[in-house]
C-alpha cells in the first residue's frame, strides 16, 4: 500500500549540556559520504528550536540537521535532527540520552512508498566540536529502533555542518 508523505516518529527535546569538561573531545574517522543515489545536506540553525523535523523556529538552541533525499526510491526524505545549548562549543549526546528521548528527532516522508511506522532513535553517541565561526565538525551514530527498542537501521555522520538562517529550511 502506498502512503502519501508520512512522516514517522519525532523526540523532541532539549540537550542543555552536561557540566563536566568536554574539551578534550575527540572526533575521528574520515568524512562521511553521502548514500548512493541520495542528496545531502549537513546544516545548523542558531537560535532555533524545533517541534518536528518539519517545522525549525526561533529558540535559545543551536539546531543541527542532517537530512538525504534517495532519488532511486521516490525520493525518500530522512532527517536526523539534534540539538544544543548556543553556550556549548562542544557537546556529546550519548546513547542513555538518545534512548530516553532527551535530544534527537528523527522523520522520514515519502510520497509513493511504505514506510515503517513507530520508529525512534533506540541508541547511539552523537559528539560536535565547534572548528570555525560558522562549521562544526559532528561525528554521530544513531542506532534507529522498533518502538520495542529492536534495532532496524544506524545513521552514521562524520561530516561539517554549515550555519545557515532560518529562511532556508531544509524539506
Amino acid at each position: 500500500m502506498k502512503t502519501k508523505a508520512v512522516t514517522l516518529f519525532i523526540l523532541v527535546a532539549t540537550f542543555l549540556g552536561c557540566s563536566k569538561d568536554k574539551s578534550n573531545i575527540t572526533l575521528s574517522g574520515p568524512s562521511s559520504s553521502c548514500p548512493a543515489n541520495s542528496s545531502c545536506s549537513y546544516i545548523y540553525y542558531d537560535n532555533a528550536n524545533f517541534t518536528n523535523t518539519a517545522n525549525i523556529q526561533a529558540g535559545q538552541n543551536r539546531v543541527f540537521t542532517y537530512v538525504t533525499v534517495n532519488s532511486q526510491i521516490c525520493n525518500l526524505a530522512t532527517s536526523v535532527y539534534f540539538k544544543t545549548a548556543l553556550s556549548n562549543n562542544d557537546f556529546e549526546i550519548n546513547s542513555a540520552q538518545i534512548a530516553s528521548g532527551q535530544v534527537v528527532a528523527y522523520g522520514e516522508v515519502c510520497a509513493c512508498c511504505d514506510v515503517l511506522a513507530n520508529v525512534k532513535p533506540i541508541s547511539g553517541d552523537i559528539k560536535g566540536k565547534k572548528t570555525g565561526t560558522s562549521t562544526w565538525l559532528i561525528n554521530a551514530t544513531v542506532i534507529i529502533g522498533t518502538s520495542s527498542g529492536a534495532p532496524i537501521d544506524t545513521v552514521v555522520v562524520n561530516q561539517y555542518f554549515n550555519l545557515t538562517t532560518m529562511n532556508a529550511v531544509p524539506l
